[in-house]
C-alpha cells in the first residue's frame, strides 16, 4: 500500500437541485494510514480533471475539527452561494441558479511539501438543475482497485464505462505540478467521422509500451518511474456541445515492485499449468516447462483457479477475493 494515499468519494453522481432552493453535492475522503492529517479541499467545475476550473478552495480541513483554516470562492458567480457542510466537506448551494447545472469535480489534497500523485484524487458529480438548463450526467466510468505491477513485467488497468456513448477514452498520469492542474498523457483513442478514421495515440514514454484492450490500459516492460496514479477519461464524441456533463474520469493508483522484492512469482519448482497473480485479479501466470507468461483476461473479468473450462470469469462466479461468489 502506498504511504498517506488519499481516495475521495461521492454519495452519488448526479444530484438535482431546484431553482431558489439548497442543494448539498455530498463527498468524503480517506487517508490509507488512517491519520486525520490537514487537507486542502477544493472544488472545480468544468470538462474534466485536466481542465476543470477552481470555484471553491478550502485549506487546513480534518475530521476532527470538520472546518477549514481558510475557505474562499474563487469564482465571482458562487459568491455568496456556495459553502462548505457543517460535518463534512460536501458543497452546499444556498440558493441553485439555472446556470449551475454543471459538472462538479471534488478533490482532496494532503498539505506539505515533497507530495507525490497518491496524495490527491477528485471524483465528479453532476447538479442537474429542475427548470433551468437541465442536463442530466450522460455517462459514468468505473475503474478497477489499486494494483501493484512487478518491473519488467506487463500490467492492465480496466476501465469500463456506462451511458450513452462512450466514444473517447484518455489515459492520462499524475497531476505533476503542486497546483494540480498538470498531467502527463499516457493514451488517447478519439472517435473518428467519416471520411476519418479513429485515432489511438500514444505519449512520450508510453510510446511503444502503452496500448489499449477495449477501453482499458495494458503497459509492457514495466518501470519504476511508472509507480502513480493514473486517470481513465471517457467523453461522448457526440455531446461536446452540451458541455461537461458528458465527460466522467476515475483514478488508480498503481505501485511498482522489483524482482528482488522476494515477493514476486516464479515458475522455479511449479507444475504446468495457471497460477493466480497475486496482485492483479485481471492477470494470470501461465507456467510452462518453468517459464512464466504473464496474461491479462478479458475485459470484466477476473482469473478463476480451478475452473475447468475457463482461465477467466466473471467475479460473480469466483470466490473471494477476486470475485464475490460466496461459499456455501
Amino acid at each position: 500500500m502506498v504511504e498517506q494515499e488519499v481516495d475521495v468519494t461521492l454519495t452519488f453522481e448526479e444530484v438535482t437541485g431546484y431553482l431558489g432552493n439548497s442543494a448539498t453535492l455530498e463527498c468524503d475522503y480517506t487517508i490509507s494510514s488512517g491519520q486525520d492529517l490537514p487537507v486542502t479541499v477544493t472544488w472545480k467545475q468544468g470538462d474534466g480533471p485536466r481542465y476543470a476550473e477552481e470555484i471553491f478552495t478550502c485549506t487546513g480541513y480534518t475530521k476532527d475539527d470538520k472546518s477549514c483554516v481558510n475557505a474562499q470562492v474563487t469564482k465571482i458567480q458562487y459568491l455568496n452561494r456556495i459553502q462548505i457542510a457543517n460535518s463534512s466537506p460536501s458543497l452546499v448551494f444556498t440558493k441553485v441558479e439555472a446556470e449551475d447545472n454543471h459538472n462538479y469535480w471534488y478533490q482532496v489534497s494532503l498539505e506539505g511539501s515533497n507530495l507525490g500523485e497518491e496524495q490527491v484524487d477528485m471524483k465528479s458529480v453532476v447538479l442537474r438543475v429542475r427548470g433551468g438548463n437541465e442536463n442530466p450526467k450522460m455517462h459514468s466510468v468505473t475503474i478497477e482497485a489499486n494494483s501493484v505491477g512487478v518491473e519488467g513485467a506487463d500490467i492492465q488497468l480496466d476501465c469500463d464505462c456506462t451511458g450513452y456513448h462512450c466514444d473517447d477514452v484518455a489515459w492520462f498520469k499524475g497531476p505533476t505540478n503542486e497546483q494540480h492542474t498538470e498531467y502527463d498523457m499516457v493514451y488517447t483513442r478519439s472517435a473518428g467521422s467519416r471520411p476519418m478514421p479513429t485515432q489511438y495515440v500514444p505519449y512520450g514514454d508510453w510510446k511503444g509500451r502503452a496500448t489499449l484492450s477495449g477501453n482499458n490500459l495494458v503497459i509492457t516492460g514495466l518501470k519504476k518511474s511508472d509507480a502513480g496514479r493514473y486517470w481513465c477519461e471517457m467523453r461522448n464524441a457526440a455531446m461536446y456541445g452540451i458541455g461537461e456533463v458528458a465527460t466522467d474520469a476515475k483514478s488508480t493508483v498503481v505501485e511498482i515492485i522489483s524482482e528482488n522484492d522476494g515477493n514476486v512469482f516464479t515458475c522455479e519448482g511449479k507444475a504446468d499449468g495457471l497460477y493466480s497473480d497475486p496482485y492483479q485479479c485481471n492477470m494470470y501466470y501461465e507456467c510452462v516447462m518453468y517459464v512464466k507468461y504473464h496474461r491479462p483476461c478479458p475485459t470484466g473479468t477476473v482469473f478463476a483457479p480451478g475452473h475447468p473450462l475457463y482461465a477467466c470469469e466473471h467475479p460473480a462466479n469466483v470466490p473471494a477475493p477476486c470475485g464475490t461468489l460466496k461459499n456455501n
